[in-house]
């Protein structure tokens, strides 16, 4: 059993000081390597290069554009966002009495009119997200709260609230910014 053990070492040193297909030896494990930096530049070569009759030009490479912020004029729109709320809620709700079978309805008309108008705004990389909340005003209070992870430099929302005499209608317009 030693002696398997010992030409198999032996033979994995052999193999790993061999070149490869193209000639050039392998690296061992434990050498270092040393890596040169390139700069970003591209060779532009000629049609007369080839034959050697003319310098390679170099000219250098734009940076990659990643874009992990919207632009000053990208960024999430709130002012417009409110008053496409307020109107939606006013078109639908206007002159209504509150009734339990029409209130899924009218929130999901809402809700939909809401995100197709903001999404006409065509802020970029958003992702809007509308939720609309129909109650009966009878008197009682009522509580919402909302926990989010977002990164507040680019997501926004918007929320506000239509009443009349027996409908509550709140509605919150989240825009996350997508990287």
């Amino acid at each position: 059993m030693m002696n398997a053990f010992a030409n198999k070492n032996s033979f994995d040193m052999v193999t790993t000081k061999k070149e490869n297909s193209k000639g050039v030896p392998r690296k061992m494990a434990d050498e270092e390597e040393v890596v040169e930096e390139s700069s970003d530049v591209v060779r532009v070569a000629s049609a007369g290069s080839e034959a050697g009759l003319s310098p390679v030009q170099e000219k250098p490479l734009a940076p990659p554009k990643y874009e992990v912020r919207p632009g000053l004029g990208d960024k999430f729109q709130a002012e417009n966002v409110r008053e496409i709320m307020l109107s939606s809620m006013k078109e639908q709700l206007m002159g209504r009495q509150y009734r339990a079978d029409q209130a899924p309805r009218w929130a999901k008309s809402i809700s939909n009119a809401v995100r197709q108008r903001v999404q006409d705004l065509d802020m970029k990389r958003y992702k809007i997200l509308v939720q609309t909340i129909i109650v009966e005003m009878k008197g009682a209070g009522i509580k919402s709260g909302q926990r989010c992870i977002w990164d507040p430099e680019t997501d926004a929302y918007v929320d506000d609230l239509f009443r009349n005499d027996t409908i509550f209608c709140y509605t919150i317009v989240y825009g996350i910014y997508m990287y």
